[in-house]
Parts: C-alpha cells; sequence; structure tokens
C-alpha cells in the first residue's frame, strides 16, 4: 500500500509540474509577442514617416528592441522621398529613439 501511495504522489506532482510548465510557456509566449507588438508600434509611430513600415526586425536584446523602418519622409523639402532609420526601444520602460 505504501508503495501505491508513493506513486500516486509522484505522478501527481510530475502531472502538477506539467501543468505549471505549459501555462509558464503559454504566458512567456505571450509576454514576448506583446513586447514586440508594443516595441514595433511605438516605434513606427516615433519614426515620423508616412507609411512607415517595419524593414528588419526585430532583434532582441538583452533589455532593448532594434527596428529597421522605412517610409516617406514627411517634410515638404524632402520631396516624398522614402527613407530609413534605425529604432532602438528599451524595455519595459522607455522611449523610442530614432537614429538616421
Amino acid at each position: 500500500m505504501q508503495k501505491s501511495w508513493k506513486r500516486t504522489l509522484q505522478l501527481t506532482a510530475v502531472a502538477t509540474s506539467l501543468i505549471l510548465l505549459g501555462n509558464a510557456q503559454a504566458s512567456s509566449a505571450d509576454q514576448w509577442e506583446k513586447l514586440k507588438t508594443d516595441t514595433r508600434a511605438a516605434c513606427l509611430s516615433e519614426s515620423g514617416f508616412k507609411q512607415a513600415k517595419v524593414l528588419e526586425g526585430p532583434i532582441i536584446f538583452s533589455n532593448r528592441v532594434l527596428y529597421r523602418i522605412g517610409g516617406i519622409w514627411p517634410q515638404k523639402h524632402m520631396k516624398g522621398k522614402s527613407g530609413k532609420v534605425y529604432c532602438l526601444h528599451p524595455y519595459p520602460d522607455g522611449k523610442a529613439e530614432i537614429v538616421e
């Protein structure tokens, strides 16, 4: 009887671990997707381009995300020329930085 009890306890522990591990992975994937979505939107907005789009990225560092953004320069003197910039976004908090 004691072996049966130990076996049941072991199986319960394994099942609980698998359930928790599955939830952690799903949550983690959701968090990565949210990070990509949020930083992408911030970089597209901060670029100031008309018809802004991501050309490269995301490249995820330990505490920053890098994108290459392209679009149409909004300034009149640029006469509708296209341009490219880099956007570096610190996370979890921070403001996107644009570098030409």
